[in-house]
């Protein structure tokens, strides 16, 4: 009796460990410290962080080190991160985007309430804070919303999009074979569930479905993310590439989209 109980818990810790290896993160986050003139970090500041077209707010404060944490956020943006604290002048960053599952840096450096103005000091800062991201796990491309709306397509499927990744090819059956690997060693995930055709009944080899098309149509997805070796825990169950997309969250504005073929 006791083998037998042993053996259902190898079991269940099986399964769950097996499904837990799947997983896919689906969001975006900011971090990044606080200080003051001195360069001192500020502990108990605000951190608020405003998405733009919903209006939706995520908030955390500095702790001893002045360092603020603001996970499970909404990819894309533009996000506005505003930093306040008692005795100092608010700081506000705007047109922040964020891209599938990295973590933006963005640092914040409180000037004290001033009662004469000295001097004028031009600082330059480079719009683009995520050239180099030390959060990144490995060579990704990112393909945003701005992007999938420009680029034409023709078959209104990831296939197209895939394209701009360097390591990837696409043969005449539309399979993406990435850094050498068969299509089919690839890992297709949306909104974290996974879409992959692992047993190969697919004609033309596409992950997604065994018709070969496209297992979500173009208009709904927010940001699309082709990602090789990541050294993350979180992405596994793949040897080509982890293709993750996530659906858009929408806005609070109305919207639509209308495309047509013709030959």
């Amino acid at each position: 009796m006791r083998n037998l109980s042993k053996f259902l818990v190898l079991i269940v810790l099986g399964v769950f460990t097996a499904f837990c290896g799947y997983s896919q993160t689906t969001t975006s986050g900011i971090n990044g410290k606080v200080t003051g003139p001195d360069g001192a970090p500020l502990p108990g500041a605000t951190v608020i962080a405003t998405h733009i077209p919903t209006g939706s707010l995520f908030g955390a404060t500095t702790d001893e080190q002045g360092f603020y944490r603001l996970p499970n956020m909404d990819v894309g943006g533009p996000y506005t991160l505003k930093v306040t604290f008692i005795g100092f002048e608010s700081w506000t960053k705007g047109n922040i985007y964020l891209t599938l599952g990295q973590t933006a840096k963005v640092e914040a450096k409180l000037s004290t309430n001033a009662v004469s103005l000295g001097e004028v000091a031009v600082v330059g800062t480079r719009t683009n804070t995520n050239v180099f991201d030390g959060n990144r796990t490995g060579a990704q491309t990112i393909i945003p919303l701005e992007r999938i709306e420009m680029m034409p397509t023709v078959g209104r499927d990831l296939t197209d999009f895939t394209r701009l990744t360097p390591q990837a090819s696409v043969d005449d059956n539309g399979a993406i074979n990435i850094a050498g690997i068969n299509n089919r060693y690839n890992s297709l995930m949306i909104d974290g569930g996974a879409q992959n055709d692992v047993f190969g009944l697919s004609a033309s080899g596409v992950n997604g479905g065994q018709t070969g098309g496209s297992p979500i149509s173009m208009d709904a997805i927010e940001q699309f993310q082709v990602s090789l070796a990541p050294y993350d825990v979180r992405s596994s169950g793949f040897a080509g590439a982890a293709m993750n997309a996530v659906t858009r969250r929408g806005t609070n504005k109305f919207s639509g989209s209308v495309y047509t073929f013709f030959r």
